[in-house]
């Protein structure tokens, strides 16, 4: 498959000519004489490299740096995407500029044909030096992390944005087995059988919109049958890479396989009181909060007030992101055995 290149030009005879050029020299070429249609190709196609003119007619700061600012911002996927200059300010403080806001190289017009093919050549064969560096690195990564996760006790699962399945630990194997909550399609892709098809959605958006390494997403998923909903939380791993793929992890709580962090490790993971600590507890064992409050042997606004305490100190706005948020960190984080002895319920 030939590489595709991005020329953007505004004076239509050269925007013609450049890619008459690539085509000839066997590169598929999209074509935008303005930022706006730049921008539109670059919303339905990943280019491997950008030609851009750095003067481009209509509104004023919308040039050539500005395409390459914004992609840089907004485009992380696009960051090892070369991006190339033409222009006519060939000077020395022009290049010197260009450089330093970082782009990848500077061609000054008129245009020598032969020395943009062969840049653009040379910067092809960059990117896929990277790319073939960032593929064997890759399998090493999931090595390590299999090392990892083989080591804790939940239902977890890693995957790229498309929802195709690189590892399962233990655990969730066992609940594909048990439970039926997820398998894997004959391409790879992860499915969801027991799953509402909201749910389904739901797991595909956060994958899709996790993409700085360290995002995370709660969910909380619905059964078609109606049973108790299923707790995840999705986090990005790392970003995306220089083929384009990111790596993301599921962590699944059900009510079979959920794992309750104990009172200490949520004490030292949240800054809780005791008493915060158990009614988050319980909440995630699915009380009500009335029957927390009976439990607890306290009114039903103490529950409240300790409620809104643990909205501030844990980050949620809602009960349930709460629940999901204590069950997707409990089969994660080991009881503390020199913590303080847990508070006895009711005390």
């Amino acid at each position: 498959m030939s590489a595709c290149i991005l020329c953007i030009e505004d004076e239509s005879t050269l925007l013609r000519d450049l890619c008459e050029e690539l085509t000839i020299a066997g590169y598929s070429v999209l074509a935008a004489s303005t930022v706006d249609e730049a921008l539109a190709h670059l919303e339905n196609t990943r280019p491997d490299l950008i030609l851009s003119d750095v003067m481009l007619g209509g509104e004023a700061h919308r040039d050539g740096y500005f395409i390459h600012e914004f992609l840089r911002e907004n485009r992380p996927d696009l960051a090892e995407t070369p991006f190339l200059f033409l222009t006519a300010l060939g000077h020395r403080n022009a290049l010197l500029e260009a450089k330093r806001k970082g782009v990848d190289d500077y061609l000054v017009k008129p245009v020598d044909y032969d020395m943009l093919l062969a840049t653009v050549e040379a910067r092809l064969a960059q990117v896929t030096r990277f790319r073939s560096h960032a593929q064997r690195e890759r399998p090493d990564l999931l090595q390590r992390l299999k090392g990892v996760f083989d080591q804790l006790p939940g239902a977890a699962l890693l995957c790229d944005q498309h929802g195709q399945l690189q590892y399962a630990t233990p655990k969730a194997q066992q609940i594909a087995t048990e439970e039926k909550l997820w398998r894997s399609s004959v391409g790879g892709t992860l499915t969801w059988p027991v799953l509402k098809a909201s749910a389904h959605e739901k797991i595909a958006s956060a994958l899709q919109e996790l993409c700085s390494a360290g995002a995370r997403k709660l969910l909380t998923l619905e059964r078609s049958d109606c049973s108790a909903a299923v707790a995840a939380s999705v986090v990005c791993l790392e970003a995306e890479d220089s083929a384009g793929a990111r790596l993301l992890a599921i962590f699944l709580s059900s009510t079979q396989t959920r794992q309750m962090p104990d009172v200490g490790a949520l004490r030292e993971m949240f800054g809780l009181t005791p008493t915060e600590a158990n009614v988050a507890l319980l909440l995630a064992q699915g009380k009500r909060s009335e029957d927390v409050a009976q439990t607890l042997g306290v009114s039903a606004t103490t529950v409240a007030f300790h409620l809104r305490n643990l909205f501030s100190k844990t980050g949620v706005t809602r009960q349930s992101e709460l629940v999901a948020l204590i069950l997707s960190t409990g089969w994660a984080i080991p009881s503390l055995p020199d913590s303080a002895p847990e508070p006895r319920v009711g005390s």
